[in-house]
């Protein structure tokens, strides 16, 4: 090899191959950028109009944004977090923030269902007549006896801790 001011410069093999190698990868990312930049140039490439799943879920995500979900983000961050999942999108927070929400509904949902059915069958068994209330009218309490099944329901075991006297 020769130097650019005329010194005869000796190279070992590994040397002339790691030179070799530099200017094939300077070629490679030459080449690649060239095509990135006529891919972005090229007008006959034609858009694919977005699906319908696509833009349900642009106009869902559109409508999250606007939305306050009753878990606070902050909450969904810290659990979210603290199970080792890390996440900078709020898209995704919030998201997750209405599904949490949705699934704690579902289960006070069926543990109301699991009330009325019992209160419905204690009063029937007993022999009580309706005309004490109007069933609409009545206030229902949660307990854990109508909250174990609904969690059930869910693929959720909920025991009550031994108690050591």
């Amino acid at each position: 090899m020769m130097a650019s001011d005329g010194e005869d410069i000796t190279t070992t093999p590994t040397e002339s191959i790691a030179s070799v190698t530099d200017t094939e990868d300077e070629e490679a990312s030459a080449h690649i950028q060239s095509d990135l930049e006529s891919e972005v140039e090229d007008p006959d490439v034609e858009e694919v109009p977005a699906s319908s799943e696509d833009a349900d879920m642009e106009e869902l995500m559109r409508q999250l944004e606007d939305y306050t979900p009753t878990i606070p983000d902050a909450l969904t961050m810290h659990t979210l977090r603290t199970a080792g999942f890390s996440t900078v999108d709020p898209k995704i927070v919030r998201l997750i923030s209405v599904s949490a929400q949705k699934f704690i509904s579902d289960i006070a949902n069926d543990a109301l269902q699991h009330c009325k059915t019992r209160t419905t069958n204690i009063q029937h068994s007993s022999g009580h007549s309706s005309n004490k209330k109007n069933p609409k009218d009545r206030k229902y309490t949660l307990a854990m006896e109508d909250l174990v099944p609904a969690l059930a329901d869910h693929g959720i075991t909920m025991r009550k801790p031994q108690y050591f006297v």
